[in-house]
């Protein structure tokens, strides 16, 4: 049965191509921007500050994220490929490629889930909501539509005679471009923001309503943690004070540009064909963060 190589071209070659309008078996447009997406963090351990920057190149829905410098967060990938057969994930350096879940690669930005242990965890009071705010700044001298983001949701942990909940609210705005021919996987918003279970479910369904490609977003989440121990006599000791840590995350579009296609577009969306196959875990953080 092939192997390596031989299957991600496969899966990549698979997928069906989106022609130029108008014109009968003509390639597909192509098109290329640069994309930058960061978060900064404020909180009592300090502050924290991620990002990724590139180049993306799109062609018939499918797209191609050459990181400038540096690494996904918690990765030595440096390149995302998203194909018909989902995402994959490449360390041009090693020459190494893994195919991974849009979860996946989220999880690179929001960090993995920490096991709980004996704890119970539950996600409450969930609310979203995206809602058409008029005009945004023109990109590029296009029109674009604003979108105003809001978001709550809360954390509980239960364990043995303690109980810590953490309140997150999210509010910001996304401005988005009618260019149908430069929308890909690569556009998916949720990865931004911190939201797990049901409160991820509820925003993704939300963010789904902005059409077209995000060229800007900006949101400010801000997470209070609290922790009461129920049942247990407190004595003179006050409860400890809650935390509270502040993030922002930012979404830029620039210099996007598109053309006819050519031969030889293909291949600069797709995995090189002499880069090995090999397990998620290679390219990935061995363990979650907190």
């Amino acid at each position: 049965m092939p192997s390596g190589p031989l299957v991600l071209a496969a899966v990549l070659l698979a997928t069906p191509q989106a022609k130029t309008p108008g014109v009968p078996g003509a390639a597909p447009v192509f098109v290329t921007y640069e994309l930058a997406e960061s978060s900064r963090s404020i909180t009592p351990a300090g502050e924290r500050t991620m990002s990724a920057a590139g180049r993306v190149v799109v062609r018939g829905g499918e797209a191609r994220w050459d990181l400038t410098h540096g690494t996904f967060p918690r990765s030595s990938a440096t390149s995302v490929v998203a194909g018909p057969g989902g995402l994959v994930l490449i360390d041009r350096e090693a020459k190494v490629a893994a195919h991974a879940t849009d979860s996946d690669f989220s999880d690179l930005f929001r960090g993995r889930v920490a096991d709980a242990g004996s704890a119970s965890l539950a996600v409450r009071d969930v609310s979203a909501s995206v809602r058409k705010d008029g005009s945004g700044r023109p990109f590029q001298e296009t029109p674009t539509s604003r979108f105003r983001v809001e978001a709550a949701w809360t954390v509980v942990l239960s364990s043995a005679g303690r109980i810590t909940r953490v309140k997150t609210e999210a509010q910001g705005v996304v401005e988005s471009v009618e260019r149908p021919e430069a929308a890909s996987a690569l556009d998916e918003l949720p990865r931004l923001l911190p939201a797990r279970g049901p409160a991820l479910e509820t925003l993704a369904h939300e963010l789904a309503k902005v059409p077209g490609l995000p060229v800007f977003v900006e949101i400010s989440v801000t997470s209070t943690s609290s922790t009461e121990a129920p049942g247990i006599p407190s004595g003179t000791e006050p409860p400890p004070k809650p935390l509270t840590a502040h993030t922002t995350v930012t979404r830029r579009v620039t210099n996007l540009t598109a053309r006819a296609g050519v031969p030889g577009d293909a291949e600069r969306v797709a995995v090189p064909a002499d880069f090995l196959t090999r397990s998620l875990d290679r390219l990935i953080a061995p363990h979650p963060l907190p």
